[in-house]
């Protein structure tokens, strides 16, 4: 044969006719449980809560860490129900390489997420911040990183270490 898809095609067909019928699974694992951000009772999310009252320009927060005795990074606190979401890998170059991210949203134009490393008040990087600002499609997005500075500078104050971020309030 020339086309070796077709011959895995006929080998799977044979295979299936000598074991008989095979019940279908779903594709997809089931979404793990997220955490409410009403539940989520530590000082991180109650700075975003804060951040979210103080800053009207915001449309969403989210605050990024690895949380003690865990080994990933991940959604620690969040002005959404999506705690413990697992980071992806742009969530955790932030930390790691001290990237910055400036990105509008491709499907709501107006929105633009910028996200930054999140320090401690000794300039430790310890997390991510992530915030989505509101934004006009063409507007200068360099304001828009001077003010995620700003308030990530502003949330370093109250933290004089990661473990902080943890503290229960």
């Amino acid at each position: 044969m020339k086309h070796p898809h077709i011959r895995l095609l006929l080998a799977s067909s044979l295979l299936s006719l000598a074991i008989g019928p095979v019940p279908l699974r779903a594709q997809a694992e089931p979404t793990p449980h997220l955490g409410r951000a009403a539940d989520n009772k530590i000082l991180a999310q109650q700075i975003v809560n804060d951040l979210m009252k103080s800053h009207p320009e915001l449309i969403l927060c989210g605050l990024h860490a690895v949380a003690p005795g865990a080994e990933a990074q991940t959604m620690i606190a969040s002005s959404q129900d999506k705690i413990g979401k697992s980071d992806d890998d742009d969530d955790v170059a932030v930390t790691k390489e001290r990237k910055m991210i400036l990105v509008p949203n491709a499907k709501e134009p107006n929105k633009f997420e910028v996200q930054v490393p999140l320090q401690d008040s000794g300039g430790n990087v310890i997390g991510a911040c992530a915030f989505v600002f509101r934004y006009q499609a063409g507007d200068d997005e360099v304001p828009l990183l001077v003010k995620a500075k700003q308030i990530r500078d502003d949330i370093a104050k109250r933290l004089p270490n990661r473990d902080a971020l943890f503290r229960s309030i």
